[in-house]
């Protein structure tokens, strides 16, 4: 049986690789096409700069449509898997955005009124204090480096609080991809963003600089292997965050839940 293969290319986001597809038994198969394409993304380890043949190579190769192969191509986007690029450097790109169909499931709950945002802070009450416990055990150099960085990043900011709470939120979802647990990183960093991007124009001083300062103990915990420290030190820092938005009240959080960011007025 032939096998996917892909053939290296010196420069895989300025050149077509030549992808090795198996043709299909029968026509309009798209579920086919997409399993194909998933599996050799997937076990290929495809970086985001890798680029696949065109919807006509494609449909050579499978021997179906070019309608099938659209959607296809379709299907992967809304998993997350593709992404297509427009203009004379565009194409079919893979794509790592494993969390794109939790977003979209998060989303629905959110605009439907079945979740909510208190609902999100539990979440992250759920995952973020054990991941940042289990990054203390196993906390490397440079994953040390990495969080002191970005709490660098966030004291040079100043009275740029915008820009303080943008580095704060890079610093939770770096302790949850150091958690080493794939499947706990991508549920807590859809979560962390999701809840993040929905509370963009929610920018108080106060909290902004305390959470700051939390974080500067999260990192000490973390730094010293102080797995337990560091799992009650999140935990306090996520429900201060928590309470400060149920001060808002009912009707603004339902609100902030399903508006876009930008229709969000700073309070």
């Amino acid at each position: 049986m032939q096998k996917d293969t892909v053939n290296p290319i010196d420069n895989p986001a300025d050149a077509v690789s030549t992808l090795v597809f198996r043709p299909l038994g029968r026509k309009n198969a798209y579920e086919e096409v997409s399993e194909q394409i998933r599996r050799l993304i997937l076990t290929q380890k495809l970086s985001p700069s890798h680029r696949l043949p065109t919807e006509r190579d494609l449909a050579e190769q499978f021997g179906v449509s070019r309608v099938v192969i659209r959607e296809a191509i379709r299907s992967l986007e809304c998993s997350g898997l593709l992404t297509v690029k427009k203009g004379p450097r565009g194409g079919i790109f893979a794509a790592q955005q494993h969390g794109r169909p939790i977003t979209d499931s998060i989303m629905n709950l959110l605009i439907g009124g079945t979740a909510s945002l208190t609902n999100l802070f539990e979440m992250r009450l759920l995952i973020e204090p054990y991941a940042a416990f289990r990054a203390a055990e196993q906390a490397t150099p440079p994953d040390l480096d990495a969080l002191e960085a970005i709490l660098r990043e966030g004291e040079k900011a100043g009275e740029n609080f915008a820009e303080i709470r943008a580095h704060n939120i890079d610093f939770h979802r770096t302790i949850l991809h150091m958690s080493r647990n794939p499947v706990m990183a991508v549920i807590g960093d859809t979560v962390l963003r999701i809840l993040s991007d929905r509370i963009e124009g929610v920018v108080s001083r106060r909290t902004t600089l305390t959470a700051l300062g939390m974080h500067k103990r999260i990192f000490e915990a973390l730094r010293n292997h102080q797995a337990a420290q560091a799992e009650a030190l999140m935990r306090k820092d996520i429900q201060v965050t928590g309470q400060r938005l149920s001060e808002l009240g009912p009707e603004t959080l339902a609100k902030l839940a399903v508006q876009q960011p930008s229709e969000l007025a700073p309070l």
